[in-house]
């Protein structure tokens, strides 16, 4: 009887693993295509313990994958601790839920990129020199565990992936967090595709999330980025390899700097990006950052559909130069002989919402900001453009613009002219301090339309919506703003020329509806603006020529 009971339940356990078995393997079957190896790194020596380093197992079997003509390099079911590995061609990475990738604490166990000659090591986790068909794929985690990594200098730390002239790159749907620098460095490669992927890089300062440099066709969709410093950052770090065809979409962006920037360290010219369909929360500096100073050309960009939810400043745009001030001891040498020859033209924004707050919600990750940094978002912007006597950037676009700003600006602040070009310093949205406009602040720009645009006031502002301050070729349509009736006037022209101004007005009581200074201001036309909330129409003073406006009384 006993035996009989013995072999009934030996039964059931056999079929049972025969039924575990074949799901296990259908399971993959449907995670990887048929015909596609499979190389375990458990078959290689992996122990997952998250105490041994795994690195020379996981890279015997990534050496084994490419020397077989390609296929899965798998870590399944368990914590894989890990010094630097080096990526090979024609190999997936795949992590399933159950595995998280550990970096190393030790960063000098970590890969160094030999390809660029750099003032410091460029380090990292997982490392991918001139790859072709590579992949890092699976809802599992990589955790570069930056925030316990100890190094000498700040130069010193390493990145957590860094690719670097590969090609045909597909990164889906994994978990990233935790690098101790950049979590992804993206150099001089072509063809990457970014999907469905989770992004939390917080533990440091100079937290970035994915650095686009020199690199060309580019996709990252349906992504979360949440990061100290910027979500995505294009750059060309050499004069020989310019940054372009880069699509941006369905992504979540937070961060304590930027979502989103372009330059400044560009060497080399920045093109085609689309960036669409995309929410931008609880950013410290800018939701769209636009930055050429070191003679490039950065040009022909679209931002559409985008919505902006507690970021501090939503747009800002800036050519000049940038001597590397305070920032000499970085990465790499930038150069910027050639500033005065930059050019940053073609760019459009379309159907975007936005709230400004006077100060920003604190977040926790907040807590490593550096000193002066909380000081600097108290600062009451607004979207800036400017560029210096030498450089302008031109052909800049809104449209179906929303944008409610949290007012208090002062008399003081709006009686602000004169502000320097700073034609050197390291540019930021903030460096030139307090600006007398609330809403769109623009110094030395050429061809810039306005179509459609509002911009709302929570509190009242004692400053202009708009000052223009030598601007020429300028066109406002349906231009819609809230002012106050103790401001000296809705829309301030400092020196500006060749100003078409129609279908506008104040959404409320104010003073002056458009204030007109300097002798350079000439050329300036009103039509069809409804202006019966404006107690006086046109001001023409401070040195302009009373003949520089002409408009329907």
């Amino acid at each position: 009887m006993k035996r009989t009971e013995f072999l009934r339940k030996t039964a059931i356990v056999f079929f049972l693993t025969l039924i575990l078995t074949a799901l296990h393997v259908q399971l993959y079957a449907v995670s990887f295509p048929p015909g596609k190896r499979v190389f375990d790194v458990r078959g290689y020596g992996a122990k997952a313990d998250g105490k041994t380093d795994d690195a020379m197992a996981i890279q015997k079997a990534i050496d084994d994958c490419s020397k077989n003509n390609g296929g899965v390099v798998l870590l399944d079911n368990g914590t894989f601790l890990s010094s630097g590995i080096t990526f090979k061609s024609n190999v997936e990475l795949h992590l399933t839920v159950s595995a998280l990738l550990l970096g190393s604490t030790d960063a000098s166990k970590y890969n160094i990129d030999t390809k660029l000659s750099t003032k410091h090591p460029i380090r990292s986790l997982i490392y991918a020199p001139d790859c072709v068909n590579i992949a890092i794929t699976g809802p599992g985690k990589i955790d570069g565990q930056g925030d316990l990594i100890k190094v000498k200098t700040d130069n010193e730390r390493p990145d957590l992936i860094v690719l670097h002239g590969s090609k045909d790159i597909r990164i889906q749907d994994v978990f990233i967090t935790n690098s101790c620098k950049f979590a992804v460095f993206v150099l001089q490669c072509e063809r990457l595709r970014v999907e469905g992927v989770k992004l939390v890089n917080l533990k440091n300062a100079n937290n970035d999330g994915f650095d686009i440099d020199g690199s060309k066709d580019v996709i990252i969709n349906n992504t979360n980025i949440h990061s100290i410093d910027d979500c995505i950052a294009l750059k060309a770090s050499t004069r020989e390899d310019v940054c372009s065809n880069i699509v941006i979409t369905n992504c979540i962006l937070s961060s304590r700097c930027a979502a989103f920037r372009v330059g400044p360290d560009a060497l080399a010219d920045i093109e085609n990006v689309t960036m669409s369909n995309c929410i931008i929360r609880n950013t410290g500096l800018n939701g769209i950052k636009i930055q050429e100073s070191m003679g490039a050309v950065t040009r022909n960009m679209t931002f559409s559909n985008i919505v902006m939810e507690n970021v501090k400043g939503p747009i800002s745009i800036r050519l000049s130069g940038w001597s590397a001030g305070p920032y000499n001891d970085s990465w790499t040498t930038f150069d910027d002989k050639d500033w005065e020859k930059g050019k940053l033209q073609n760019i459009l924004f379309e159907n975007i919402r936005a709230t400004v707050p006077r100060e920003l919600e604190m977040k926790p990750e907040f807590a490593v900001s550096p000193a002066g940094w909380l000081n600097i978002t108290k600062l009451n912007v607004g979207i800036s453009i400017t560029g210096t006597s030498k450089t302008r950037p031109q052909g800049i676009t809104f449209s179906n613009i929303d944008i409610t700003f949290a007012g208090g600006g002062t008399a003081e602040q709006a009686a602000i002219r004169n502000v320097p070009d700073l034609e050197r310093d390291y540019p930021e949205m903030y460096m030139f301090g307090e600006l007398p406009a609330y809403g769109l602040y623009m110094h030395h720009v050429s061809g810039v339309v306005l179509n459609n645009v509002r911009f709302d006031l929570k509190s009242e502002d004692l400053r202009p919506a708009i000052v223009c301050d030598d601007v020429d070729d300028l066109e406002l349509t349906g231009f819609k703003a809230t002012g106050s009736k103790n401001a000296e006037s809705l829309i301030r022209l400092q020196n500006s020329s060749n100003v078409f101004i129609n279908g506008s007005r104040p959404l409320n009581n104010i003073g002056t509806f458009l204030r007109v200074e300097g002798a350079k201001s000439n050329d300036i036309k009103l039509s069809g603006n409804k202006l019966n909330f404006a107690r006086k129409a046109v001001e023409v003073t401070v040195g302009a020529k009373s003949g520089a406006v002409s408009y329907e009384k």
